[in-house]
């Protein structure tokens, strides 16, 4: 029996359509928790019409799928009977805005029960604006298995290590990405220069986080502001959702953008910016290049400066 309703949806997306995208966030979190609600309190129709009349379920464990509103009504049907007990909880890990009336999700689920092991999944999924309201039109599901070192679960980052430089602009920044020794953090140091001179530099610890099964980071820069950060993957994409206490005591948030491009080449951008709940304008995106090796396998002296930190 596919157990659907794992899907949640929210919204993130980048300036200057802030105040547009933040109304439909708001809205789409309300038949999110709504959603949550109508599951826990075994609402089978207000569930149910919370899915698209073409909506589609996907468990990508089995491949197995159910299509129509009607099939994924009577799926929930038989779960609220078989399983009364059960709780649904989500967390939305990043959101991008296809078009005013479509999101696109990704993000974990859990399913728990009393006296069994909470269930967790990873899911991505679609939401469509239709008539005013928002629903679920596709959600794909798949156990989210907790890796068996912290090694494995940063491997998918381990195309970052090396030496990195961006010369492009007025400002010249490099950066180090390199293993901590037994390979259990990746360490990213970096620095920045305007014209010879030393603007800004600071160093990045990126880590798994067993109990909440997700890659996070932590940073410090050299003006003494820092911050936290949950990684989560959307396609190609690295999204880097981050908290950040500046130097003057404001608070900052935004998604930094990590696109590979190849295997020399990352892209880079910051959306969703905002300093004490005021929306800022996303940045330019940069592109940063891997600097070549010498000879004897060590990085060229223009890239050093990023790992002396």
């Amino acid at each position: 029996m596919i157990q659907l309703h794992r899907g949640l949806i929210a919204g993130l997306f980048l300036l200057p359509l802030a105040v547009t995208v933040r109304a439909d966030e708001n809205e789409v979190r309300a038949m999110v928790k709504a959603y949550a609600d109508a599951f826990n309190e075994k609402q089978l129709e207000v569930a149910a019409g919370m899915w698209a009349e073409d909506a589609s379920y996907t468990d990508r464990l089995t491949n197995e799928q159910t299509m129509g509103r009607d099939a994924i009504a009577a799926d929930l049907k038989v779960a609220f009977e078989e399983r009364p007990d059960e709780r649904l909880q989500g967390r939305i890990d990043s959101v991008r805005m296809v078009t005013p009336d479509v999101a696109q999700v990704q993000g974990e689920t859990t399913l728990s029960s009393p006296g069994m092991e909470p269930v967790v999944f990873e899911f991505s999924g679609v939401a469509v604006k239709r008539d005013g309201k928002w629903l679920i039109h596709s959600i794909e599901e798949i156990p989210e298995i907790a890796p068996p070192t912290p090694y494995d679960a940063l491997r998918e980052l381990e195309w970052m290590v090396g030496d990195w430089q961006d010369t492009g602009s007025e400002t010249n920044v490099t950066i180090n990405v390199r293993w901590s020794p037994n390979q259990v953090f990746l360490i990213r140091s970096f620095s920045a220069e305007v014209d010879g001179e030393l603007v800004q530099q600071g160093n990045q610890i990126i880590g798994w986080d067993p109990r909440a099964l997700q890659i996070r980071s932590w940073t410090f820069n050299s003006d003494g502001s820092f911050g936290d950060a949950v990684w989560s993957q959307n396609g190609a994409d690295w999204l880097v959702k981050s908290s950040q206490t500046l130097e003057n005591g404001q608070a900052a948030s935004g998604t930094f953008v990590l696109t590979p491009v190849d295997e020399n080449t990352v892209r880079l951008q910051l959306v969703g910016h905002e300093i004490e709940g005021e929306p800022q304008p996303a940045s330019e995106a940069i592109e940063v290049q891997r600097v070549p090796a010498t000879e004897e396998g060590e990085p060229s002296a223009t890239s050093s400066q990023g790992a002396a930190q």
